[in-house]
Formats: structure tokens, sequence, C-alpha cells
């Protein structure tokens, strides 16, 4: 049986994200600042979700918070995420991706689930802030991006395939090219797919990638 305090503290810890995202943006911050916030805070809340709850309940929460953001949206609320239209389609494909990751991944090695979470919580949203901030030599495939943006991704994705690979104890000198050639991967997945669909295909990727290399 499911502990309803713990439930309690994720949808607390979740509500708390979109609290200080929509409070930020009231206070006149940009919007890609806002739906990083929310990015970013959300990876991280999920990084956190197997020491709370089980497996059936993250996919509760996916198809629940995939129904609020799709209200929300629909009903003009959640300004701080859905006021750039290219990102509302990220913001709809958060949950489930995630959501499909934990089903595949939770059950073979929590870290897998937790680093694909960070990767695209933290990696995706800092480097979209980066990119918005100090971007200045854009590229487009699918989507606008910039260099610097991408090059942050590469860097913040290393930082976090190697702390589950220590995390894992397999953190060695002879990996680092496997670490390299992972984020480098990533990278051109992150680069490949704009207007949001970045955010379906980073954590399976991730996942995939961690699975084979822890």
């Amino acid at each position: 049986m499911e502990n309803y305090t713990n439930l309690l503290i994720v949808l607390l810890l979740f509500f708390l994200v979109f609290g200080l995202a929509e409070f930020l943006y009231k206070r006149k911050l940009p919007v890609y600042v806002t739906r990083k916030v929310v990015h970013m805070g959300g990876g991280v809340v999920a990084t956190l979700l197997p020491f709370f709850v089980k497996l059936e309940t993250v996919i509760i929460l996916g198809v629940g918070f995939f129904l609020l953001l799709l209200f929300s949206k629909r009903k003009k609320l959640l300004n701080s995420i859905h006021a750039t239209e290219d990102y509302s389609t990220g913001a709809l494909l958060f949950a489930p991706s995630l959501m499909i990751t934990a089903l595949i991944f939770w059950p073979k090695n929590i870290l897998i689930f937790q680093g694909a979470t960070l990767i695209l919580g933290l990696a995706d949203g800092i480097a979209g802030i980066v990119g918005a901030k100090y971007g200045r030599k854009r590229y487009k495939i699918t989507g606008s991006k910039t260099i610097e943006g991408s090059v942050c991704f590469f860097f913040v994705t290393v930082f976090v395939i190697c702390g589950i690979l220590y995390i894992n104890g397999g953190l060695t000198f002879d990996k680092s090219l496997v670490v390299l050639g992972s984020s480098l991967i990533l990278t051109i997945v992150e680069a490949l797919f704009g207007n949001g669909w970045d955010n379906l295909f980073i954590p399976i990727i991730s996942g995939t990638i961690l699975y084979l290399i822890l």
C-alpha cells in the first residue's frame, strides 16, 4: 500500500515548482526562464520519486499531470509554461515521456530512470536558459537552437552521466570515451528535435544509453 504521506510530499514538491514559476512570471521574469524553472524543477522532483513512491504511482502521476497541463493550456492557465507556443508541446510531452521512461527502465535499474530525468531536467533546462540569454550562433534543424546552448547541454550531460556511473560504482578512466561519446549522441538528439519534441526523445534515448553503459 502506498504511503500517503510520501505521495503528499511529492505532490507538494511538484506544485511548489509550478507555484514558483507562476510567481516569477508575475514578477515579469521572461517566459524562457519561468518555463525552464518548471523544466528543471520537475526533472529534479522526478529524480526523487523512487525515494517516495512506487512505479505504479508514478504512472498515475504522469497521467494526472498530463491532463492538468492539457487543461491549463486550453483554459489559458499556467502562463509561465504555456505563454510560449513552441514550449507548449514540450510541456505536454514532459510527463508522458518520463512515464514511458519509468515503465521501461525503472524495473531494470532505478539509476537509469534517475539519470534520464536529470539529463532531461538539468541538461536540457540549463542549455535552454544559456542558449536564450547568451546564444549568438543559431542553427535550425526542426527548431531554433544555439551552439552555446548545445555546448552547455553536452557538458551538463557529461556531469550527469559521470555522477550516475560513480554512484553505480563504474566510473573509471577507461570509460571516459564512453561518457564523451554518449554525451555527444544525446547532444545531437537534442539538436535534432526542436519545438518541444526533444522532451520526448531525450529521456528515452538517455535511458537506453545508460542501460548499455552501466
